[in-house]
């Protein structure tokens, strides 16, 4: 027998599933071969060694640590952060909203003399109020239809200019590309 049938053979040999004849031949090359000897005994080592290892069971929430892990892993993490990301506007975002919110409801409140009589400019002896009392009458005397439709463009460009101002700069840049990409091409 040659050592390489040899060595594929000892790992049977050691599970004991070897038929007689093949156990009879490997164990006469064992008895005339050292080096196959040396790797016999280093195997039947490892398999006592084996023997004497205790099991450990699993614990009953292996499966769910697991996936809670994976759930939590930095991949899930950073995926998480930057779904809310859209949410956090920068400070000069979040004063530009709120700019054009105080005045959109200064605009409205001028209209309701309740509201306009508590007010420090509700007199109308300053400048302020002088102004907008006076741009007020001008669009009050106007075309009503006129005034509504003026109204209309006005308040829907300044409910788009809030809602681009507070959603981040990352939906700003996708809004933006959608209306570049429905503009016609001239």
């Amino acid at each position: 027998m040659h050592c390489a049938k040899a060595t594929y053979q000892l790992q049977l040999y050691i599970d004991k599933q070897l038929n007689l004849t093949q156990t009879r031949a490997l164990e006469m090359h064992l008895s005339n071969c050292p080096a196959c000897s040396r790797e016999y005994i280093l195997l039947e080592e490892i398999e006592q060694s084996l023997q004497q290892i205790e099991m450990v069971a699993e614990p009953a929430d292996l499966t769910t640590n697991i996936m809670q892990r994976v759930a939590f892993s930095p991949q899930q993490v950073k995926a998480r952060k930057q779904e809310f990301s859209v949410f956090r506007p920068l400070l000069s975002e979040l004063c530009i909203a709120i700019v054009l919110a105080t005045f959109t409801m200064f605009v409205i409140t001028m209209d309701q003399p309740a509201v306009k009589g508590i007010l420090p400019i509700g007199n109308g002896n300053d400048p302020i109020a002088l102004f907008v009392y006076s741009f007020w009458n001008t669009l009050a005397t106007t075309n009503t239809d006129t005034l509504m439709a003026c109204l209309w463009v006005l308040g829907t460009l300044l409910g788009v200019w809030i809602t681009l101002a507070v959603a981040g700069s990352d939906v700003r840049d996708q809004w933006y590309r959608a209306v570049v990409d429905r503009l016609p091409v001239w």
